[in-house]
């Protein structure tokens, strides 16, 4: 089943079909096997804490009400911090949306890329195909599934063609280069220099002994 994206601008319908990137596809991946002293291979496993060894298949997962009955995935909600029931919102592939920009780069750059698509246009506007010819950058709603998360998504463009990049905000602090940086005991050596200035300054104003 064919993955698209469908953007509505001023000159029209875009549509895209959307092809993952992945490693595979940006070089030449080698797998390593690895292998016992007769030189034949081994599987992962996992051993418990009394040395018992669980081989492939044989560990599951589920969802469990407060009772312990076990729940069906299609049952569960999500809910926030309030015990408030999240509303699904719905996917976005194959449907019609407008996309928002041009935005700054800059707003690309606070966020962190998960995910990257080539986009192969089937139809694609003047307009749009002009502005990010001249590298201009939108952000636009992708959900492949209905979710209760909306991860940002940025379509730009190329020599090598049009892509998506699916993010999530970087909350990383941005250092320079050139930027001073404070370590823990230059902070606790401010510290105590502010409590020597405090008691310093008490003893002046009430007459008595200073440091």
């Amino acid at each position: 089943m064919l993955v698209t994206l469908v953007l509505d601008t001023d000159g029209g319908i875009s549509e895209f079909v959307m092809k993952p990137i992945d490693r595979k596809t940006r070089q030449v991946v080698t797998r390593k096997l690895a292998v016992d002293c007769r030189g034949r291979e081994c599987g992962r496993a996992l051993m418990t804490h009394d040395g018992l060894l669980l081989g492939s298949g044989a560990v599951a997962d589920l969802y469990e009400d407060p009772e312990g009955n076990s729940v069906e995935h299609g049952e569960i909600v999500e809910t926030d911090a309030n015990n408030a029931t999240l509303r699904n919102l719905a996917a976005t592939v194959g449907r019609p949306q407008r996309p928002v920009g041009p935005v700054a780069p800059d707003e690309l750059l606070e966020h962190t890329v998960m995910k990257a698509y080539a986009l192969v246009p089937t139809a694609l506007a003047n307009d749009l195909r002009d502005s990010l010819a001249g590298g201009d950058v939108y952000r636009v709603a992708f959900r492949p599934r209905a979710s209760v998360v909306d991860s940002p998504a940025f379509v730009l463009a190329n020599a090598s063609g049009i892509f998506l990049v699916q993010c999530r905000p970087c909350l990383v602090e941005f250092v320079r280069l050139d930027q001073p940086v404070i370590l823990e005991d230059q902070l606790a050596d401010e510290e105590d220099l502010w409590d020597d200035w405090q008691v310093s300054t008490a003893g002046e104003n009430t007459g008595g002994d200073a440091w």
